[in-house]
């Protein structure tokens, strides 16, 4: 999917350390401001809309060398494979994988199944702002 042009007016101003990273919605509006958001912090970043495109891209990178630093997974993706699903098919090419999960669920318990029990390093909950989705990847890649 090609990155999307142009810059919402509520674009975040975080500075954050560069990485590659592979974000999975089925919502087009969600992506587009989410890969803004990304590319204002300094990431480099494939969207995709679903598990079997996440599966395709990673396998793609790889191939080519060029890992992902972190994947992004909405837990529930209509008509697809969700995140949950997802990260156990791309944990199976690369048992070090690092992924967040992504939620309109906003429960510290339900996180914490995530992280805990389910492998995930970090749990989001929409609706995000920039500095959100930056302290969690930073969080989440350690820097």
């Amino acid at each position: 999917m090609p990155r999307p042009q142009g810059s919402p007016a509520s674009a975040p101003t975080t500075q954050v350390v560069t990485g590659r990273v592979l974000f999975m919605d089925d919502d087009p509006h969600i992506s587009y401001l989410t890969g803004t958001m990304l590319e204002n912090l300094g990431y480099e970043y494939d969207l995709v809309k679903n598990g079997a495109e996440a599966v395709q891209y990673f396998e793609r990178a790889l191939n080519l060398g060029r890992l992902y630093d972190l994947v992004i997974l909405d837990l529930t993706i209509i008509d697809g494979m969700g995140g949950e699903e997802t990260f156990k098919l791309l944990r199976e090419l690369s048992p070090k994988i690092r992924a967040i999960i992504v939620s309109g669920y906003d429960n510290d318990e339900r996180a914490q199944q995530f992280i805990i029990e389910k492998g995930f390093i970090g749990y989001l909950t929409k609706p995000y702002r920039g500095d959100d989705l930056g302290r969690v990847i930073t969080e989440a890649l350690g820097r």
